[in-house]
């Protein structure tokens, strides 16, 4: 790796405490990147301390902050400090999000709608904003939304998650045309049925509403998925490491599928 490479390789990841955001972050600190992984949970410093302690990196190139995605002025701060820490900013990851209660739209709390909403879509609406201007200004870098298979095909209970989800490809498609010109590439990962704690506590209200056990509704599940398995969060690091990649240097606007086959376009 050549020094400009290494200079390169500067990232900020929400939602990294854990499933797929941690898994995004092991990844590219396997891969030489220097990261701000943030997460409202405060146990992202635990989680810090875990990936430098199993990969052996230095600890200035990883560094951990508690961040609400929603804040607009949190947000800017740490894009900032990423910014400040590394020298610049080459990948954003918008990969905080919530699943939030499953239950028929017209029996939602106005506020559990107001909360989907503010992490799924205004967190990354916010993450894509910060992070495109400083990579508007540098001329280069990437910005990785997190979708999901909800937002291309929508689901009874869940409307509000399919709803934001669906808003964040649209704005994510937008977003990559607009940063084109800018040499700043935009892309969105829709991940299906993957083995997170948000997914078992998913499969936990659907078994429970429909009055079968946790190990029949995660079978159920299988059965939908060609590959037969759940999605891994390796698996989640290892496509996001790709398009960050120089190998992926003509891929924009695009929403790329992590779901074993569920969905097929």
């Amino acid at each position: 790796m050549t020094e400009d490479q290494r200079h390169r390789k500067r990232a900020f990841v929400t939602g990294a405490a854990r499933g797929l955001g941690e898994g995004i972050v092991r990844r590219l600190a396997q891969d030489g990147w220097s990261i701000l992984m943030s997460d409202i949970n405060p146990s992202i410093h635990e989680a810090a301390a875990k990936i430098l302690s199993d990969i052996g990196i230095a600890a200035g190139r990883l560094c951990a902050a508690e961040h609400d995605v929603a804040n607009a002025e949190r947000t800017a701060e740490l894009v900032e400090l990423a910014v400040d820490r590394f020298g610049g900013l080459d990948l954003a990851v918008a990969n905080a999000g919530i699943g939030g209660v499953e239950v028929d739209l017209i029996d939602l709390p106005v506020e559990a709608f107001e909360h989907i909403v503010d992490v799924n879509y205004r967190g990354v609406f916010l993450t894509c904003k910060y992070a495109g201007r400083v990579m508007r200004e540098q001329g280069s870098g990437n910005i990785i939304t997190v979708s999901s298979i909800f937002g291309q095909e929508s689901y009874p209970r869940v409307a509000t998650y399919s709803g934001a989800k669906a808003g964040v490809i649209a704005l994510t498609l937008a977003f990559a045309l607009e940063m084109a010109p800018h040499k700043v590439r935009v892309n969105t990962i829709a991940p299906g049925y993957m083995a997170t704690e948000m997914q078992w506590e998913g499969l936990r209200q659907r078994a429970a509403h429909a009055g079968i056990s946790f190990e029949e509704e995660r079978q159920r599940v299988w059965d939908l998925v060609p590959l037969g398995r759940h999605g891994t969060a390796e698996e989640m690091g290892a496509l996001v490491a790709f398009l960050a990649s120089d190998d992926a240097a003509y891929i924009t606007g695009a929403t790329i599928g992590l779901a074993g086959g569920v969905v097929r376009r």
